[in-house]
């Protein structure tokens, strides 16, 4: 738990430093619409290649994405996704994925992910944190190589079906200028199951642009909806 500490004290520090942080220019402020739809499920054909208990360990997923400017309808841009991962322990899983977005006013995008991913309870509190290290599929001196650290906190609140969860997740890009921290992105969200291997998640981000002139601060209100095909 050491290291978790520590790293949670770090990210809470670049978080008031985030706060306290005098822009040059007022921020313009954005609001988005997010909507997506995932499969979530267990490549049980590697059954002939892998041991079952690894393959019981793997999750594979497949998520389609859309997102939208200030009016839902006015379309930004939507992506297609796969993403698998794998359970280390009780505490700890690693993964990745691929997505490809298509953009309507600007070219199209594509990165690729790498995972680490550590979630623990503590009475009825859910702590977890993520590191991402992202590559953007970009020219030269723009934003290719990102980290990205998440941190959350979630609430099981006795005999209620929507408790909330709460994550911090900053955004730093190792450049030709060294490590730039860019970007904070805060979300406050629960999920609902309707029923048995079916999940809705509804949550309000807020993202804040950094290390720019005239940043912009993005206001999103997100629905997902996840089925999942495997069983437990």
């Amino acid at each position: 738990m050491g290291l978790f500490r520590t790293t949670v004290l770090l990210l809470v520090i670049m978080a008031a430093a985030d706060a306290a942080a005098q822009e040059r220019e007022r921020p313009a402020i954005e609001q988005e619409y997010w909507a997506g739809f995932s499969l979530e499920g267990r490549p049980t054909f590697l059954k002939s290649i892998l041991a079952e208990d690894v393959v019981k360990r793997l999750r594979t997923f497949a998520n389609l994405g859309y997102r939208s400017s200030d009016s839902f309808f006015a379309g930004k841009q939507v992506y297609v996704e796969g993403a698998a991962d794998y359970k280390v322990s009780d505490h700890v899983r690693v993964g990745g994925d691929f997505r490809y977005a298509y953009r309507a006013n600007d070219a199209d995008r594509q990165r690729a992910c790498l995972q680490f991913a550590y979630k623990t309870e503590v009475d009825r509190l859910e702590l977890g944190y993520r590191f991402d290290y992202q590559h953007n599929f970009r020219s030269y001196g723009e934003t290719r190589e990102v980290l990205r650290n998440r941190l959350s906190v979630g609430y099981n609140i006795p005999k209620f079906k929507f408790d909330p969860k709460f994550s911090v997740e900053f955004f730093q890009w190792a450049g030709y200028r060294g490590l730039i921290y860019f970007g904070t992105r805060y979300k406050l969200g629960t999920e609902w199951s309707p029923r048995k291997g079916h999940m809705i998640g509804l949550s309000v981000l807020h993202d804040r642009e950094r290390m720019v002139f005239a940043p912009s601060y993005r206001l999103i209100a997100s629905v997902d909806y996840t089925i999942t095909l495997r069983k437990k």
